[in-house]
């Protein structure tokens, strides 16, 4: 097939179905017309819109910069969205009553003098006509008749202010309007005001948003004048004050009450070392004793006292960066200490939960070990003792659990499958991870579908596994260095 395109007598390129193959083979485009949903015919040099009708099933078609100077060859295009016409010789808007579906239509940077024939389609949203020939209200009459436009472009145009162009505006529900560039910007009294007033729905103005503040201010000029725009503007100030003041008295009060949470919790932690070092002594007094009572006792009203200032609760979109330490413990690295412990009950109460309950079983474990040979009374006295201090396990598990050992070895059996991985891996992991706030069955899920759709073939992606690459990795780039404790790993 040749494949340049053909040109009439005048080397005007034609718009017939052979150059369209062409023109379609260029694009990465269907051969077949009916299979097509775009087509872009931009900067061609056509002059002419014809033999488009087997592209019936076009959504969207670009026709500008061309040459074209007149509407036609469109009926056909029932499904037409967008249409692009723009930088062409057009002088009037014609022929496209039966593109119903229509919701886009450019047609700046023509010479068309009037809007017409645009009443009838229904779903136009979005017009642009700037840098045309529009000059006074009889132009811009049509524009009530189409009240599905929201978006409209009449910047650089030649419009004279006239009264009654205020009134076409009250008719429409436009949200986003450009007027810039026309003699009516300049001439029209009180311009922003006036056309903020006139048009309820309106969000947008010449590159600048319509606030709910601006709004009441123009209603209030409208109604009383200056005077009355003074007193909103007066209003709105007090109104800004009072809620800058309420803002600091809420931040005020907050702070106060996390510097009263972090005593208490520093008291709290104190008693539970406190009655941890009373229980773990030798032997049994009454002194002893009641010194525990009262430590426990002066342990829950500070539990209770803890209630009364509770941290504000943290939205999940808020991002959290979290490592681990040498002992396995999850640190979070941007967040205080009292938004810290919540995120830690929140997103990590499972891997916690399974912790204390390894510290639990291995505790009961040398507790029943150690007392082998003691008569049963005194095993189960201490078993019945360790239940009632489980507590204070939890706080602190004590040397008995080889917790160093333990990542070690994990992260060891990690260093040994690390096969196939590459930087690229470790940032979609960080992404995914981010996505889906830390949940490792999720992000294994969506892994895995990755790397099958990349046909990628990677091991080890289970959310354990995850887990412990996820940690060597927090590791390794908060510390700029492999782990101090994991040198022995190889």
């Amino acid at each position: 097939m040749n494949k340049t395109l053909e040109r009439n007598q005048n080397g005007t390129v034609i718009m017939n179905l052979k150059n369209l193959k062409i023109i379609c083979e260029r694009e990465g485009l269907y051969q077949n017309p009916e299979n097509n949903d775009t087509l872009y015919l931009h900067f061609k040099g056509f002059d002419k819109i014809e033999n488009l009708e087997p592209y019936f099933n076009l959504v969207a078609l670009w026709l500008n910069n061309n040459a074209l100077q007149k509407i036609e060859g469109l009926c056909q295009l029932k499904k037409l969205i967008s249409l692009f016409l723009n930088h062409n010789l057009i002088d009037k808007i014609e022929n496209i009553s039966a593109l119903q579906d229509l919701v886009t239509l450019n047609l700046s940077h023509n010479s068309i003098k009037k809007i017409e024939n645009i009443s009838s389609l229904t779903k136009l949203q979005n017009l642009n006509l700037s840098h045309n020939l529009l000059t006074n209200y009889q132009s811009l009459l049509e524009i009530q008749d189409c009240p599905s436009i929201q978006n409209l472009d009449l910047s650089n145009n030649h419009i004279n202010y006239e009264e009654s162009i205020i009134t076409i505006f009250q008719q429409t529900y436009i949200g986003c309007l450009y007027l810039k560039a026309n003699t009516f910007v300049r001439e029209c009294p009180n311009y922003r005001k006036t056309i903020i007033v006139a048009i309820k729905a309106l969000q947008f103005l010449d590159d600048k948003p319509v606030t709910p503040g601006e709004r009441k201010i123009s209603e209030a000029w409208s109604i009383g004048g200056k005077d009355a725009e003074q007193q909103e503007r007066v209003s709105q100030i007090e109104i800004k004050r009072e809620q800058d003041h309420q803002i600091y008295l809420q931040t005020l009060e907050r702070q106060q009450k996390g510097e009263i949470r972090n005593q208490l919790l520093n008291k709290q932690q104190i008693l539970c070392k406190e009655i941890r070092q009373l229980q773990i002594q030798y032997f049994d007094g009454e002194e002893v004793d009641d010194l525990i009572e009262q430590k426990e006792n002066e342990l829950k009203n500070v539990e209770f006292e803890l209630d009364k200032y509770q941290v504000d609760t943290i939205l999940p979109h808020q991002c959290f960066l979290t490592t681990k330490d040498d002992e396995g413990n999850t640190v979070i690295l941007n967040k205080t200490e009292d938004e810290a412990k919540q995120i830690r009950d929140r997103y990590f109460n499972q891997e916690m939960q399974q912790i204390n309950q390894k510290c639990d079983n291995n505790n009961v474990e040398n507790q029943l070990n150690n007392q082998k040979y003691e008569p049963q009374e005194e095993q189960e006295e201490c078993l019945q003792s360790n239940k009632q201090s489980k507590f204070i396990i939890n706080l602190d598990s004590g040397p008995q659990i080889p917790k160093v050992d333990t990542k070690a070895q994990q992260l060891r059996e990690y260093k040994q499958k690390r096969e196939g991985w590459t930087i690229d891996h470790d940032d979609l992991l960080e992404n995914l991870l981010m996505y889906h706030q830390f949940n490792f069955d999720a992000v294994s899920d969506e892994f895995k579908r990755i790397m099958a759709y990349e046909d990628q073939e990677l091991k080890y992606l289970e959310p354990e596994d995850l887990r412990i690459i996820w940690t060597y990795i927090e590791l390794s780039k908060y510390r700029n260095k492999i782990p101090q404790n994991l040198d022995r790993i190889e």
